[in-house]
This record gives structure tokens, C-alpha cells and sequence, in this order.
């Protein structure tokens, strides 16, 4: 008895085969990455109907990078991986088609501390538990005066790094991810000691159009129709992955203005930032990646 029955069809996408010109479980269509990690803020009230204290995008630690010797905080924020049979000689193959970007500002202000006037429109001191604040950074080449967000799109070989680490910790996880997570090579989630991986740079080759080191937040979170931004294949098998590495800011450093003329002409994000300037720092960082994995069309 022949055990390799002739009949035996493979769904492999190669050149030809069954699978070729339609949608199947290794052809995805468009699809979008995002980041997705632990929130202290939903800990006690969960935010889904699961309970869980996860939420979009990753906290930034409150350490201020210059009383770490200038550490910059290393995120993965998203990462998707793709294999040979991805990729054939007369498709259109997997491509990333689309980026978004988000990040905020946070002002923790503590029970018993006496915020600014206008910030919360009371007198007296903070009552009861820690009042939060947020603003979305919207203004593309904002920074504070003491902080920065750069963002890289890397390819990643297929390898995979030990990250067994007692220290590991959800979204807080020893050198590489393969999930949404700061990464780093000592300290705690805090971002006491902390210390990045690979010397503080993204693993990986730079992405091609300038992808590989983006200073701005040139593809908004708020974007309509994001998955029509870009189109570039991808050289699979691969891992691509969107980094970003922020330099916390230090309350400290910045400049208080009383002169209500001057706070007017100030940017949205300057005027949280001087409004709670004891506090203000990076809160929220969070990315997207959209990705078109050979929904079948002919190349021609």
C-alpha cells in the first residue's frame, strides 16, 4: 500500500497550488497589530468584561530618563511574523500597508498636593486617591524640553532570544518580546536601574522609506483609512516590528509661566505640560502596524 496517496492535496502557497487566488487560514487579507499591555489604572476595576487590567497602548515608567544616566525606554509595541509560504513568484506576497502612532501626557496628582487653579478648578489639596489627567499628543514635532519619542519598523530574522528572567513581569519582559512590552536588560517596571537592551537600540535592520527612524508622529492614531498610507512588501520569512524608544522627562525641567497671555499662545500640549508642571511627563505610548497578507489579487 502506497502510504503517499497521489490524491493528497496541499493548501501550501506556492506558484500553482490549490490555494493560489484565494483566501485561506495562511492568507489573512488586511489586518492590523496593536499594542495591548498591562494598565495600573484599570487594576482595581478591570477594563473589559473579563476583568483585566490590560489596555491600548503600554505605560511609560515615571523615572525620569536623566536620573538613570540618560536611559531611553526601549517598547515593543507591535510585531507580526511571517513565513516563506507568505510569499510566492507571481503574487503581491505580504505587505505592510499601513502605520499608526499615539502617545500621551500624564499628570499623577497626589491625595493632599494642591494643583494649579485651572487645572481641576478647586482650592483646596487633592482628596482621597491620586486624580489623573491626560492629554493626546497631537502637535507631530512636540516634545517637553527634557523628554523625546523616536519609532523604528524593523525586519527581525527568525530567531528567537532567551527571555526567561525571574525579574519578568506582564508587558515587562528581559531583552525581546514576541507580545507588546518594555524591554530591558536590568531594573524594575518602575524604571529604577533601568538599563535597555542592545545598548538601548531596536533589534532588527531598518525597514525601507525611511521607516527605520521616525522622529515625529508622522502617521496619527486618529487617521481615517490608515491601511491605504503605505504599500511595501516584505522580504518574509521575517518578523516586522514597530519600536519606540522614549526619554522620560523630568517634571523638574520645566518652565512655569503665571502670565495668562503667554499660556493662551501656547500649543494644547504646552499648556498641560505648564499647567501640571509638578507632574506632567510621557503617560501612554502605543502603535499600530497594518498589514495586507496576499488577499489574491493578480500582479500584472
Amino acid at each position: 500500500m502506497n502510504t503517499r496517496a497521489d490524491n493528497v492535496i496541499s493548501l501550501q502557497r506556492t506558484p500553482g497550488g490549490v490555494a493560489q487566488g484565494i483566501r485561506s487560514t495562511l492568507r489573512m487579507g488586511r489586518f492590523e497589530v496593536v499594542t495591548n499591555g498591562p494598565n495600573p489604572e484599570f487594576g482595581f476595576i478591570g477594563s473589559d468584561p473579563y476583568n483585566t487590567n490590560a489596555y491600548t497602548g503600554l505605560v511609560v515608567p515615571p523615572t525620569p530618563s536623566s536620573e538613570i544616566g540618560g536611559a531611553r525606554y526601549l517598547f515593543l509595541l507591535a510585531r507580526a511574523s511571517f513565513g516563506t509560504g507568505e510569499q510566492s513568484s507571481d503574487r503581491r506576497g505580504v505587505r505592510l500597508v499601513g502605520i499608526r502612532q499615539y502617545a500621551d501626557l500624564v499628570a499623577r496628582i497626589p491625595a493632599g498636593t494642591s494643583p494649579p487653579l485651572d487645572a481641576i478648578g478647586e482650592t483646596g489639596p487633592v482628596t482621597g486617591s491620586t486624580v489623573t489627567f491626560h492629554r493626546e499628543i497631537t502637535s507631530p514635532l512636540w516634545h517637553p524640553p527634557d523628554g523625546n519619542i523616536s519609532w523604528h519598523v524593523m525586519i527581525i530574522n527568525k530567531v528567537r532570544r532567551d527571555t526567561r528572567n525571574p525579574a519578568n513581569a506582564d508587558g515587562f519582559i528581559y531583552e525581546d518580546s514576541l507580545s507588546p512590552a518594555l524591554l530591558y536588560e536590568t531594573g524594575a517596571p518602575d524604571g529604577t536601574g533601568y538599563t535597555a537592551p542592545n545598548g538601548g537600540r531596536p533589534w532588527g535592520k531598518p525597514i525601507g522609506a525611511s521607516l527605520g527612524n521616525i522622529h515625529d508622529l508622522r502617521y496619527p492614531w486618529r487617521t481615517t483609512r490608515s491601511e491605504y498610507v503605505l504599500d511595501i512588501p516584505l522580504p518574509v520569512s521575517c518578523d516586522v516590528a514597530l519600536f519606540a524608544s522614549v526619554r522620560q522627562n523630568n517634571p523638574e525641567l520645566t518652565p512655569s509661566i503665571t502670565d495668562c497671555c503667554a499660556l493662551g499662545a501656547l500649543s494644547p500640549e504646552d499648556q498641560f505640560l505648564v499647567a501640571y508642571s509638578d507632574f506632567a511627563q510621557y503617560g501612554t505610548i502605543a502603535g499600530a502596524l497594518v498589514f495586507d497578507d496576499n488577499i489574491g489579487e493578480d500582479v500584472p
